[in-house]
C-alpha cells in the first residue's frame, strides 16, 4: 500500500515568505503564491532537506512501521536531483548523497524518485538548476501493509475571546485547503470553533463539517472542555482531538501530517499525544518549545531550548529524543489527544486560564510525538507578564495542580507559592503580593469555590491591580542599562543579614535602610535581591517595551499583608490533610462531563 505521507510545500503567506528558508535553503527564488510555483535561477543549487520539507525517517520509522519510501517531484526546466541524508556524530550535522537524477522538461512533468533504505534521521532533496527551473511542489509517500492503517476522525477543538480576525483567517485557510480540497482526508476532518466571546455569526460561519459554538466565557479551560465534549458527542465520534490556540498562524499542511501520523501509528503509541511545536511569530525562524516540562521548584521550562530552525544542525537536534526531565506535558497550542484518553482520564480542570494544559499533561502521563514541520506560530511571551495572570493565576492553579494529585512528588506547590509572596514583598511590589494572597486564599476555599462560574468576573477585578507604565522618558535622571537590567548585585554579608533582619527595611525599626535612593529592577518576577538591598524605591524596568513604573516602601501594606498571609498559612499548615482530601474526592466530578455541561449550561 502506497500512502502520501507529507506535501512538499512552500510559504503560504507573505508572513512565512520573509523566513522562506524554513521551507528550502539557499538562493531566493521568486515564489507565486497564488499558482503555487517556485522558480529557481539557472547555475544555482536549492536545498529542500529544511524544517518544513524534509522528511523525518527516524521519527516515521519509530511511530509507524512505514516501509520503502518515494519522493514525487513537478518539475519543468533542465538540472538534476540530489538525494541527500543527515545524522549527527555528536553534535556536527554529516551530509550522505544517495543518488542524482538528471531531469530536462520542456513542459510540467512528474519526477518519481524512490529512496534507498537507509539509517539517516532526516532525508531530504537538493535542485541544481542548470537552466530556469519552476518547482510545482511534490510529495513524500511510503509503503504500509493495509492492514496496519488505522480508521481515524480528527476534530479540531479551537477556543477564541474576541480575538475575530486570527480565528476567521485561520478556519478559511483549513476550509480552503482541507475541507473544500480533493482531499480524502475531508471526509474524516471536523472543526469545533469555541466562541467564549460569542462575538462570532455562528450561522454564517459554520459550514460542513465545521461548527462555531457560543460559549459562556469560562476560559481556555472551558473552551476546551467543550470543544473536547463536542468532538465526542459528534457524529461519528472523533478518535482524537487536536486542541489549538486561536491566535496562530497554521500550515495546514502540519494538520495533514498529524492525520497520517495517526493513520498508521504503532500500537505503543495509541496513548500517545502529537504535540506541534510553537515557532515565534515575531522571529519565525524560531522554535520555543514543542515539549515542555515543569521543574522541581514549580516552574516551566521548554524541553528542548531554542532553535533556530534554518540551521541544519538544530533540525536534527529537534528530532533526538531529549533528557532529563520527566514531568512533561504539551502545550494546547497545538496537542493532539486521543478520546478515549479523555474518557479514561478526564476533562480538565475548571482552572479558567493558566496551567490547564500542564495539569492534564501531568494527569494522563503519555508519551509525546513530535515532528519537523508539525507546527504553529505564535506570538512570544517576553513582555507580557500580567500580575492578574502570572500572580493570581499562576499561584492559585498549581496549588489545586498539587492537591488534586497531578503534580509531580518533587515539586513543592505551596512553598513556591510562599516564596513568591515573599519576593514580592521585598520588592515592594504590594499589588503583586495581594494577587498571590488572594490566590492562595481563594485556593483554601477548596474544590466548591472552582464549581462556582466565577473565573471571568475574578479576572476582571485582578486586572485592576496591574501596575501602570509610562515611557522611559518619565525618569531622565536615572540611568538604566538594558542590556544589564537582568543581572543582580552581589551582597556582602553585612548587607545579606540587614536585608532579612529588617525584610528589607520594612520591619524592625530603628534598622534603617541606608537611603540609597532609587534602583532600576527587572520588572517581571525576576528576583534580584543585590539590586533591592538598602533601597526604599525602586523603578520596574520592561525592557521589551521601554516603560516603567516606581514602588515605593511602605511598611503599612507590608504589615498589612504579611499579617493576613501568616494566618493563612498557619490555617493551611494545620489543615493541610483536610485541604488535600477534599480536593482529591472532588476531582473526578471535576473533570466529568456531567460537571462541565452543568457548569457550561449545555
Amino acid at each position: 500500500m502506497d500512502q502520501l505521507l507529507q506535501n512538499i510545500i512552500f510559504p503560504q503567506n507573505s508572513e512565512l515568505e520573509g523566513d522562506y528558508k524554513l521551507f528550502y535553503l539557499g538562493g531566493r527564488g521568486i515564489y507565486e503564491m497564488e499558482q503555487k510555483k517556485l522558480h529557481l535561477a539557472d547555475s544555482t543549487v536549492t536545498d529542500f532537506c529544511s524544517y518544513m520539507n524534509s522528511f523525518s525517517l527516524i521519527k516515521w520509522k519509530e511511530y509507524t512501521a512505514v516501509g520503502s519510501v518515494r519522493l514525487t517531484l513537478g518539475l519543468s526546466g533542465r538540472g538534476q536531483v540530489e538525494l541527500v541524508g543527515y545524522h549527527l556524530n555528536v553534535h556536527s550535522p554529516v551530509r550522505r548523497t544517495f543518488g542524482l537524477y538528471d531531469f530536462d522538461f520542456t513542459d510540467k512533468k512528474e519526477l518519481e524518485i524512490p529512496f534507498p533504505e537507509n539509517e539517516e534521521m532526516v532525508i531530504g532533496f537538493e535542485i541544481r538548476a542548470i537552466s530556469h527551473v519552476t518547482v510545482y511542489g511534490g510529495a513524500w509517500y511510503g509503503t504500509y501493509d493495509p492492514k496496519q492503517k488505522k480508521d481515524v476522525v480528527l476534530s479540531v477543538a479551537t477556543t477564541t475571546m474576541k480575538k475575530e480576525d486570527f480565528i476567521t483567517r485561520n478556519m478559511a485557510s483549513l476550509k480552503r485547503e482541507i475541507l473544500d480540497a480533493d482531499d480524502d482526508m475531508k471526509e474524516h476532518f471536523y472543526i469545533h470553533v469555541v466562541d467564549n466571546g460569542r462575538t462570532l455569526d455562528a450561522e454564517a460561519m459554520s459550514s460542513w463539517h465545521l461548527t462555531v459554538h457560543p460559549n459562556k466565557n469560562t476560559g481556555g479551560s472551558g473552551g476546551y472542555a467543550r470543544g473536547m465534549i463536542e468532538a465526542m458527542e459528534q457524529d461519528p465520534p472523533a478518535t482524537h482531538v487536536l486542541l489549538m490556540d486561536d491566535d496562530v498562524t497554521i500550515q495546514p499542511e502540519s494538520i495533514r501530517r498529524t492525520y497520517q501520523l495517526l493513520s498508521f501509528l504503532r500500537d505503543e503509541y495509541k496513548d500517545s499525544f502529537i504535540s506541534g511545536a510553537m515557532l515565534l511569530y515575531e522571529e519565525m525562524r524560531l522554535q520555543y518549545e514543542d515539549v515542555g516540562a515543569i521543574r522541581d521548584a514549580c516552574t516551566l521550562t521548554t524541553l528542548k531550548g531554542i532553535f533556530d530552525m534554518t540551521e541544519k544542525r538544530n533540525l536534527l537536534r529537534n528530532e533526538e529524543e531529549p533528557c532529563g526531565y520527566g514531568h512533561r506535558y504539551a502545550g494546547w497550542w497545538y496537542c493532539c489527544i486521543p478520546t478515549h484518553m479523555i474518557r479514561e482520564k478526564g476533562l480538565p480542570l475548571p482552572l479558567f486560564i493558566r496551567f490547564d494544559d500542564v495539569e492534564f499533561g501531568l494527569r494522563c502521563k503519555p508519551k509525546f510525538v513530535t515532528m519537523n514541520g508539525i507546527c504553529i506560530w505564535h506570538m512570544g511571551f517576553a513582555g507580557k507578564y500580567n500580575l492578574a495572570m502570572d500572580r493570581y493565576q499562576m499561584c492559585r492553579n498549581p496549588l489545586v495542580v498539587d492537591a488534586v494529585g497531578s503534580m509531580p512528588g518533587t515539586v513543592n506547590a505551596p512553598d513556591y507559592v510562599r516564596k513568591a509572596f515573599r519576593s514580592e514583598l521585598l520588592k515592594f511590589n504590594y499589588n503583586a503580593a495581594e494577587l498571590i494572597l488572594r490566590a492562595f486564599k481563594d485556593f483554601l476555599r477548596g474544590p466548591e469555590f472552582f464549581q462556582i462560574d466565577q473565573g471571568e468576573e475574578i479576572i476582571k477585578e485582578n486586572v485592576q491591580k496591574n501596575e501602570k507604565y509610562q515611557p522611559m522618558n518619565g525618569w531622565p535622571d536615572i540611568e538604566v542599562n538594558f542590556d544589564e537590567i537582568l543581572e543582580d548585585f552581589d551582597r556582602k554579608p553585612l548587607e545579606t543579614f540587614w536585608y532579612r533582619l529588617t525584610f528589607n527595611g520594612q520591619r524592625l525599626w530603628p534598622f534603617r535602610a541606608p537611603k540609597r535612593g532609587m534602583i532600576p529592577v527587572f520588572f517581571s518576577d525576576v528576583y534580584q535581591p543585590g539590586r533591592y538591598v538598602g533601597h526604599d524605591a525602586m523603578l520596574a524596568v520592561n525592557v521589551d517595551n521601554r516603560t516603567a513604573v516606581e514602588r515605593h516602601m511602605d511598611k503599612d501594606k507590608y504589615r498589612s499583608l504579611k499579617k493576613e498571609w501568616d494566618q493563612a498559612y498557619r490555617y493551611y499548615r494545620r489543615n493541610r490533610a483536610s485541604i488535600v482530601k477534599s480536593y482529591r474526592d472532588a476531582q473526578p466530578y471535576l473533570v466529568s462531563v456531567e460537571f462541565w455541561k452543568k457548569y457550561l449550561e449545555i
